[in-house]
Order: structure tokens, then sequence, then C-alpha cells
């Protein structure tokens, strides 16, 4: 018997707070029809992301081994990344932000709601039957 495509969109989180990451995965779990990937620091998100395929990327800023705004320039610069969508996640202010040379539309401050993290992924992700 052939083996069916998961069609389900992959939503990639890179994320080293077990605490955070546990409750993006509690909660897009639940509330979602998503797979999801997690990376615990910037490297090994590197390493994989470039040919995963993900749908979305959620991005925190503060990551070891490679940080959330060199990560996000590389995604940015390779073709196989540059149109996903990218959530930035952080808790920094924009001036800092500015002076890392991050610039970008999807930002989300710590601490968040969960429910407007959620509200934008079903805007940027709509599941299938929807719109």
């Amino acid at each position: 018997m052939a083996e069916v495509a998961d069609r389900r969109k992959l939503i990639a989180i890179v994320e080293d707070d077990p605490r955070l990451a546990t409750m993006f995965h509690d909660m897009l779990a639940c509330l979602g029809d998503w797979r999801l990937q997690f990376f615990s620091d910037g490297q090994s998100a590197k390493d994989q992301l470039l040919e995963l395929g993900a749908d979305l990327i959620l991005l925190d800023v503060g990551l070891p081994s490679l940080d959330g705004v060199s990560l996000y320039k590389i995604l940015r610069g390779h073709s196989n990344t540059r149109h996903i969508p990218i959530i930035v996640i952080t808790g920094s202010h924009d001036w800092e932000l500015h002076r890392m040379g991050l610039q970008t539309g999807l930002l989300l401050r710590k601490p968040f709601n969960m429910h407007e993290l959620l509200s934008i992924i079903r805007a940027l992700l709509p599941e299938e039957g929807e719109g």
C-alpha cells in the first residue's frame, strides 16, 4: 500500500526555552491541524530549515549557538526560505532590533497573548476548506 503524504502545513518553531516550546506545542497541536517541527538552537535550525520546506517559521531572537537575528538574515537570503513567513518572537525593543539590523513586519513581543499568535498563524496559513 502506498504511503499517503501528510498534506498538513508545517510550522517550524525555533525556541530554546523549553517552557515556551511546550506551550507552543500544546496550543498549536490542540487548536490547529498543523505539523510541528521544533529546534532548540539556531545552528540546528539553520542546518535543517533551508531544506525542510516549512510553511511558516516561529523564530526566537535569543538563541544559543546561532542567534535569531543571524538566522533570520540567513533564511531571508536563501532562495529556499526567502518567501516563507517568519514570525519573530522577541523581548527586545525597536531600537535594539534596528541596531541588530532586523526589520520585520511579523513581530511578536514577549510577553504575548497566545490567541494573538494563533490569529496571526491562521491568517498566514489558512486550513484546508477555509477562504
